[in-house]
């Protein structure tokens, strides 16, 4: 049996992206450091409050009823997670750095490897929330083929990330090798904009996708019960005052 043998391309990719899951361990942990307060908070606190506000606001939107506090902690993690890995190898590339200047998102394998936690999270964090049962009934209704989505949501993400990452990446390493200096910086400065839009995308298409899993359809009865309250209120006539 023959041993697995790595390009240097490859290790250099997964040793940036365990560089990247270190960092962001490394800056948590500094961060939650700490006695945390709620009526006087500290400045660390205050940055990684300030982080998490945006991930936070976005799963309050999707908890709803009496699991409420627990869709919340679920997603917001998971949110958060996929959005700073992201943005961090993104920013990769703009390190003055041989070695270190491969963004991880410039290899398909670990975009594909972040699209699959982010379509299987969604399913694991529905089945936390709505049961097993009623996340496999989303895969297979009302659309029978609907599992089929889950797959393309995979291949969708992964490439477009891997795309706009991988281009960018090229992109400057062939000006590089024409004009080393002056414009390479122009482009570094350009790039800080894919960088940061590309992470938000991947991490709102996920948001999306969670939204859809976890949405609740109303039954028939109640939803027609609704609706004949509305009427009813709309067809009385309002008070008249003196």
């Amino acid at each position: 049996m023959s041993a697995v043998k790595l390009e240097p391309a490859s290790v250099v990719v997964v040793f940036n992206a365990l560089l990247v899951a270190v960092a962001l361990i490394i800056t948590g942990r500094w961060l939650a450091r700490g006695e945390l307060s709620v009526m006087s908070p500290g400045k660390r606190q205050n940055v990684g409050e300030y982080v998490l506000q945006f991930f936070v606001g976005k799963s309050r939107e999707m908890a709803h009823g009496e699991k409420h506090d627990r869709t919340m902690r679920l997603v917001a993690p998971l949110l958060a997670t996929l959005f700073l890995f992201i943005i961090v190898s993104n920013l990769f590339g703009m390190l003055p750095i041989p070695i270190l200047n491969r963004p991880p998102t410039s290899h398909f394998s670990v975009t594909f490897a972040l699209a699959l936690v982010a379509v299987v999270g969604t399913l694991v964090v529905s089945s936390a929330i709505k049961g097993g049962g009623k996340t496999v009934k989303h895969l297979f209704w009302p659309n029978p083929l609907q599992w089929v989505s889950e797959i393309t949501d995979v291949l969708s993400l992964s490439l477009r990330l891997f795309g706009n990452i991988a281009g960018e990446y090229m992109t400057l390493a062939l000006v590089l090798l024409v004009v080393p200096i002056g414009i390479p910086l122009i482009l570094h400065a350009i790039g800080l904009i894919p960088a940061f839009v590309q992470a938000l995308v991947f991490t709102l298409l996920t948001a999306s996708f969670l939204a859809n899993a976890l949405h609740e359809e109303e039954p028939k009865a109640k939803r027609e019960k609704r609706s004949k309250r509305r009427e009813r209120a709309g067809a009385t006539p309002p008070a008249v005052t003196d």
